[in-house]
């Protein structure tokens, strides 16, 4: 999963198809596929977020990083709470979002037992 979520960060990096930062990427949602953020990003940026995206039907994944681990992992040296991805395959997307829901069902499981 986390190959797949880094391979799309990368493409769209390189063919400069993302904005990262909460004001852009609230400005670009519009043709974006896909909405990653972190778990240090504000509450009510996050709401924000969460409300246009569902608005414009696009899938966000909660990194479970913060934003210096984001930040690393699409390469650059400063804090990064959200990016937008405007390129990535439907596949690669559903793969996201299928790991991420079956990593936090077993989280769920393990919390139980």
């Amino acid at each position: 999963m986390v190959r797949t979520l880094e391979k799309v960060i990368k493409d769209a990096i390189a063919n400069n198809k993302y904005k990262s930062g909460t004001k852009e990427v609230l400005k670009s949602i519009k043709g974006s596929k896909l909405i990653i953020i972190s778990k240090s990003i504000e509450s009510k940026f996050k709401a924000q977020l969460e409300e246009e995206a569902k608005s414009a039907n696009i899938a966000i994944y909660k990194f479970s990083g913060n934003s210096v681990q984001l930040g690393k992992l699409c390469n650059k040296p400063f804090r990064i709470t959200a990016i937008s991805v405007k390129s990535g395959t439907a596949e690669e997307i559903d793969a996201i979002m299928s790991e991420k829901e079956i990593s936090s069902s077993s989280n769920k499981l393990r919390a139980k037992t």
